[in-house]
This record gives C-alpha cells, structure tokens and sequence, in this order.
C-alpha cells in the first residue's frame, strides 16, 4: 500500500516594492490628506517653543510675545525715565514716556506684520493683521501707572527730580510685581521663584543706576 504525501506549494515570493492598494469608502485611511487642509482643519500641537503663525487658533494668553511685551515696555519705561532731563517739566516726560512707547510698538508691529507675510507667504488678512497688532499693546500699557504718578505729581507741584525718582521706583516694584507673577505661572518654586523676582527687580535698580550716572 502505497501513502502518498502532501505535496508542499510553492509560494511566490512577497515583493515589498509594490504601493499599497488604495482603500476607499469606509475602509479609506484618514492619515494623510488627499488636499491641502481646509480654514477649518484641526492644527497640529506646536512644539514647546515654536511660535504661533498668523490666523492659527490658540488659548488667551499662550501667546509668548504677548507674555513679555509688558515686562519689555516696563524696562523701556524705566530707561525713559533714567535718560530724561531732569527740567523738562514731568507733563512733558509723561508725553515722553507715552510717545516713546508708541513708537517702540509701531516700529515692533511692523515689523512682526512683514514678517508674519514672508512667512505665509500671502497678504494677511484683517483678523490676522489685528491679531499682530494687538499682541504687542502691552507694550504701551505698561507705561500707564508710570504716566498716572507723573501726571499726579504735576498736579501736586512735587519737584521734577524727586517726581522722576518716585516713578522709577514705583517702576521697579511693578518689574518685580511682574516678575513674581511670571515666575508663579510658570512654576518656580522657592530659591528659583525668589530668584526670577530678584532678576526682574535688578532691571529697574540699573535703571535708577542709569540716572545717576548721567545726572
């Protein structure tokens, strides 16, 4: 009696280099887009540290210019008030002071707005022109407490160089106020919170150091 054995089939070999059939319907994979992504596709998440392009959603106060451009217009505010001269009449430093930082904004907006276009690469549009603008208005905000203590001194005859001495101090407390808040949101904690602080009070104390070397 004779056993016959199963024959083995030969099999063909698994070729790698053929695309994959394309699925649709239901079956259609939604990894890659068959188009460029629509005004109302999902952005992707951003890396720590990269910048939000014009026109992308994102949460208030996540925006890292808008963050620091009141800490800049505070150190901007307080090397005003270090270069003033000490018989310009605190009414006229205040304008000063208000003046400067409007031109430190125009000059800021203007230049995040022709960069904003290079990188898109397409005229912004009004949304997105509004959204650059407005992102560096801290800037001249922080000038207003400042502005508020001048003006409040003219209308109480305080003498310039005091006036001024009083507003670079009141200056230096709102550096470390901010500094503090900063340092809090972003959790610091003891020696490195204290730290933070410090590093922003040392700003406005060499701004005071600025004007009592030229004056």
């Amino acid at each position: 009696m004779q056993t016959h054995l199963p024959t083995a089939t030969k099999r063909s070999p698994v070729r790698t280099d053929e695309p994959e059939p394309r699925r649709t319907g239901r079956h259609a994979s939604t990894d890659e887009p068959d188009g460029p992504p629509g005004p109302h596709a999902r952005a992707e998440p951003h890396e720590p540290g990269e910048p939000h392009r014009p026109g992308e959603p994102h949460e208030p106060g996540e925006s890292l210019k808008k963050r620091a451009s009141y800490l800049y217009g505070l150190i901007i505010t307080g090397s005003v008030l270090a270069s003033a001269p000490a018989d310009l009449g605190l009414v006229r430093v205040a304008g000063l002071l208000g003046g400067t930082l409007f031109v430190y904004w125009s000059a800021e907006s203007y230049a995040h707005l022709i960069a904003a276009r290079t990188l898109v690469r397409r005229p912004l549009r009004s949304g997105e022109r509004r959204h650059v603008l407005a992102e560096g208005l801290p800037i001249i905000a922080a000038c207003t407490v400042p502005v508020v203590v001048l003006l409040m001194e003219a209308v109480l005859r305080v003498p310039a160089p005091v006036a001024v001495d009083i507003a670079l101090v009141v200056n230096l407390v709102l550096l470390m106020v901010v500094g503090w808040r900063m340092s809090s949101v972003s959790g610091l904690t003891g020696v490195k919170h204290l730290g933070a602080t410090l590093a922003a009070g040392l700003l406005g104390v060499a701004m005071i150091g600025l004007k009592l070397a030229l004056h």
